[in-house]
C-alpha cells in the first residue's frame, strides 16, 4: 500500500513502541516477522492444565481490557482460566499496520503468540463487537479442532453475508478505505476527533460539551440517557472502559482509523456462513444496539442454534459489558442461567 507523504493532511506514522512499557503495563510482547511489536496479556490461572480463553476485546480496547472488567479476574482464577488477549495493530503498544484484513489477523498475530505461550492444544475464544469478526476469523482459521466453543457480544458480520442476507450494515459503513485515510482531509480531522474523544474519556462520559451531545443526539437519538443509566448503575464498568479508550489511544490515532476503514471493517475477508454450524456458540445482543444491528445477532442465534441472551436500554455500550462474568460462564461452563433470557 501507497501513502502520499507529501499530502497536505498527511499523518506521520506512529513511533515503534517502548517494549518496556507494555512490560510496566503487566503486558507481554513479541515481534512478528513483518517486524512490528504485538503486545499482549495473560490473565487469570497459571496452572498448567489450566483451561485456555482467547478474548478479542472491543473497538478502542486492548488486551488490556479483559482484566480489567469487574468481576472477571476472579472468575478465571475460580474456573482455572488462563486468559491471552492481544492489543489490535494501532491499538495500546501494537505497531500499526496499514489496512490489515481481519481474516489474516488469526494467522498473523494470534498465531505466533500461541506459539510463544506454548499453547497447542484446544481453546475457547470470545469477542466483543469489532472484536466479534476477529473471534470468527478465529474459529474459521483454527476450525473446530482447535476451538471448542465461541462467545460473541453485540456481533458484526461481514459486508457480503450481510448483503447477501439482507441485513442492514448500520453506521458501521463508513466511506472511506485505508488506502486514503492516512493522507486524507477526512482522516485527519477523524483523527483529531477520535484523539480529543479518547484520551480525554471523562469529557465524553462526564462532561460531554454541547458540540458532544449534538453529536450524540445524531448518532443516536437516546444516547445521553443510555449513557447517564450506565454511568448510574454499572460505575465500575464504565471507569473500565475510560481507562480503556485512553489506552488505545496510547500511541495514536491510526490504529482506530485503519480499523474503521472499509476494507478493514466490513471487509473480512472469510465468510461466516463457511463456518462449521456444529459450533458451540453464544450470542448476546442488544435489541437497542446504535452501532451493530440487533438483525446480525438474531441472524446467528438462529443459523448456530446459539444460546442468546438479549439487553435493552443501554445500547451497544451496555450490551459489551454487563454481566461479564455470567457471559463467560455461559461460554466456558455451559451454564443455562445466564442464557436465554431478555435484561430490560
Amino acid at each position: 500500500m501507497t501513502t502520499n507523504t507529501t499530502a497536505r493532511y498527511y499523518i506521520e506514522p506512529t513511533p515503534a513502541p517502548q517494549t518496556s512499557d507494555i512490560e510496566e503495563d503487566g503486558g507481554k510482547w513479541i515481534q512478528l516477522d513483518d517486524g512490528r511489536i504485538v503486545e499482549y496479556f495473560v490473565f487469570g490461572s497459571q496452572d498448567s492444565d489450566a483451561r485456555i480463553l482467547i478474548d478479542c476485546p472491543g473497538g478502542g480496547s486492548t488486551g488490556h481490557w479483559i482484566g480489567r472488567i469487574p468481576g472477571v479476574a476472579e472468575w478465571l482464577e475460580t474456573n482455572k482460566v488462563r486468559a491471552i488477549s492481544l492489543s489490535y495493530p494501532g491499538f495500546g503498544r501494537s505497531q500499526v499496520k496499514q489496512g490489515w484484513v481481519i481474516g489474516d489477523w488469526p494467522k498473523t498475530d494470534l498465531e505466533p503468540v500461541l506459539k510463544q505461550e506454548d499453547i497447542h492444544g484446544k481453546f475457547y475464544v470470545t469477542g466483543t463487537s469489532v472484536g466479534t469478526p476477529h473471534a470468527q476469523a478465529v474459529l474459521h482459521y483454527f476450525g473446530n479442532d482447535r476451538v471448542i466453543a465461541c462467545g460473541l457480544r453485540v456481533p458484526f458480520i461481514g459486508r457480503v453475508a450481510s448483503q447477501e442476507l439482507g441485513l442492514p450494515l448500520g453506521q458501521a459503513e463508513m466511506k472511506y478505505t485505508s488506502s486514503s485515510v492516512h493522507d486524507s482531509l477526512f482522516g485527519h480531522i477523524a483523527g483529531r476527533f477520535t484523539m480529543s474523544m479518547c484520551s480525554e474519556p471523562h469529557k465524553f462520559f462526564d462532561e460531554p460539551s454541547k458540540a458532544m451531545k449534538l453529536f450524540l443526539n445524531c448518532m443516536q437519538p437516546h444516547a445521553l440517557q443510555t449513557m447517564e443509566t450506565l454511568l448510574s448503575e454499572y460505575p465500575a464498568e464504565m471507569e473500565a472502559a475510560k481507562i480503556e479508550m485512553e489506552r488505545g489511544v496510547v500511541c495514536g490515532a491510526q490504529g482506530w482509523l485503519y480499523m474503521c476503514a472499509m476494507d478493514t471493517l466490513l471487509d473480512h475477508g472469510f465468510d461466516v456462513r463457511d463456518i462449521s454450524k456444529d459450533t458451540k456458540m453464544v450470542v448476546w445482543y442488544a435489541t437497542d444496539d446504535e452501532d451493530c444491528p440487533p438483525s446480525h445477532g438474531e441472524w446467528l442465534v438462529k443459523h448456530f442454534g446459539a444460546q442468546s441472551r438479549t439487553f435493552s436500554g443501554t445500547g451497544h455500550v451496555g450490551g459489551s459489558l454487563i454481566d461479564f462474568p455470567a457471559f463467560l460462564d455461559a461460554v466456558m461452563n455451559n451454564s443455562s442461567n445466564a442464557v436465554d433470557g431478555t435484561t430490560d
